[in-house]
């Protein structure tokens, strides 16, 4: 190995030292800036895996468009679309909003354009959209609604609110997003949710003292009331949504799935949690919460990640529907502290969700940084809500060369049942060794698979694996994970490693051939 200079090393740190003390402030760049001078993922030509989208702070202008044009993103029009903001901003051709729809008319293919749908709901309300007591009186929780002089007061929805009111505020969310939709064509809308009807932990007790609901609810429990409340409203709101965007690819409601949250013999998940066989259908696509060290315990664990993700993937395979587009998250500051997880665990685990059947997602950050997220950063100390976006694109990429796994496959269900809900399959096979998880698809015409394994602890190694059909496979698992295409024939089995670098896994791709 060749040896480097004493001298050199020490002029570095020398400079290191003098840039962190703020007196090379020329070596602070934007995140479009830094974006470029990263190697580019490798999408295939003509892909049909929805756009990325994105929850957050506002971006710059030149960094919405960066990750639109070359990392797979949608094209984010901004913050969210409140009325009186958007009809400003679209008046104002100089502004970035007016900016980003122009370049999403000018080029609709290239420049899908996403909004987060505004969540205020339209004054006056009435008083019949809060619970009241048998002396008419409004009830206090402990939610976040507020309607009252007194701040420690707050008003519960109630599940019997009007649907006339409830029309209003579908109406109220839409009239922004066609104003948009009149400068260039929504292909994405993301609602964050959590507002109206809550959930029986929180509201329960208030909805106990309210004589009307009590009557409505009947026998059912609060867990199954709540969910078909929950569903009927926002059915109002998507079916007014839907017709004023029928263009749209995807609406997407946070979230449609708590089923991660099931646990052997436990009940109390119910009362955080909606049923989704009953609000699936207000979101165009089921979608889970994936947010590290958030309610669960990272990558290993009694509560790991992947085990709650394929918890809702099984419930959500009997409910009829294999693919999914989530809200994922490799960490972030909370506290004062930095809770992230490394970028190659974080990419294992992603790849890992689009073998069970993702097929796009949110890349979600919920810490405000200093300045916000259009501030520039040291070249050498990217902010981790970038790097965490960059790693979403990159195995986005990956997966857009072997879509037909996902569009056209199935996931196996592997030997075991999940464990913690016993009456659906893992959809895992085992190794032996507790730190290595593997997942497989199966093309439904022609001799192929899809095999990822990934390790989520210890240094990278050799692992078997068995997988009925093909037999016994001796495959590397990584930290960054490892896809693998495996085909048959003639009695010969063939495994290629398709992401040869774990971390740029579109860079030195082979050439995939699924029409045998």
């Amino acid at each position: 190995m060749k040896r480097i200079p004493i001298t050199f090393v020490a002029i570095c740190l020398v400079l290191k030292f003098i840039s962190a003390l703020g007196f090379c402030s020329e070596t602070n760049i934007s995140a479009a800036d830094y974006l470029a001078m990263q190697p580019k993922p490798n999408f295939k030509p003509g892909y049909h895996l929805p756009k990325l989208t994105r929850w957050g702070g506002t971006m710059s202008f030149e960094a919405r468009v960066e990750l639109a044009r070359n990392w797979g993103y949608a094209l984010e029009y901004g913050g969210y679309a409140n009325l009186n903001d958007v009809k400003t901003k679209l008046q104002n051709t100089n502004s970035i909003e007016s900016r980003v729809c122009a370049l999403a008319a000018s080029e609709p293919r290239q420049f899908q354009l996403a909004v987060l749908l505004d969540r205020n709901f339209p004054k006056p309300v009435p008083d019949e959209f809060w619970v009241r007591d048998q002396q008419g009186r409004f009830t206090d929780g402990k939610n976040t609604w507020e309607d009252s002089s007194d701040a420690k007061f707050h008003k519960v929805v109630s599940p019997e609110s009007p649907d006339e009111y409830w029309q209003k505020v579908a109406e109220s969310f839409t009239k922004p997003l066609k104003l948009i939709h009149q400068q260039a064509s929504i292909a994405i809308v993301l609602n964050g949710g959590e507002y109206g009807v809550g959930v029986p932990r929180w509201d329960s007790a208030a909805w106990a003292s309210d004589p009307h609901v009590l009557a409505a609810r009947g026998n059912r429990s609060w867990f199954e009331y709540a969910s078909e409340r929950k569903a009927h409203y926002e059915q109002i709101i998507a079916k007014t949504i839907r017709e004023a965007l029928p263009d749209r690819e995807l609406y997407i409601y946070y979230k449609t799935s708590s089923e991660s949250r099931r646990r052997t013999g436990e009940e109390h998940w119910k009362e955080s949690a909606y049923d989704s066989a009953v609000i699936g259908n207000i979101s165009d696509l089921p979608n889970f919460e994936c947010y590290y060290q958030h309610g669960n315990t990272g990558w290993t664990g009694d509560n790991d990640m992947l085990t709650r993700f394929l918890d809702s993937v099984g419930y959500n395979q009997g409910l009829g529907a294999p693919l999914n587009y989530n809200w994922v998250c490799g960490g972030w500051t909370r506290g004062g502290k930095n809770d992230f997880s490394d970028i190659p665990h974080y990419m294992g685990f992603l790849k890992c969700l689009y073998t069970a059947g993702m097929i796009g997602g949110t890349a979600g950050y919920f810490t405000y940084p200093k300045g916000g997220f259009a501030v520039p950063f040291p070249a050498d100390n990217p902010p981790q809500w970038l790097l965490q976006m960059i790693a979403l694109s990159r195995v986005h990429a990956l997966f857009s060369h072997i879509e037909p796994f996902l569009q056209q496959g199935y996931l196996l269900p592997g030997p075991l049942r999940h464990q913690w809900s016993k009456d659906q399959p893992a959809y895992e096979f085992p190794t032996g060794d507790p730190g290595i998880r593997v997942m497989a698809r199966k093309l439904r015409t022609g001799p192929h698979w899809l095999v990822t394994i990934w390790a989520t602890v210890g240094e990278d190694r050799q692992v078997e694996v068995e997988i009925p059909e093909l037999g016994r496979l001796s495959l590397i698992a990584r930290a960054s994970g490892a896809v693998y295409h495996v085909t048959t024939s003639g009695g010969k089995i063939t495994a290629t490693l398709l992401d040869k670098d774990g971390v740029l896994p579109t860079g030195d791709l082979p050439i995939i051939e699924l029409n045998q």
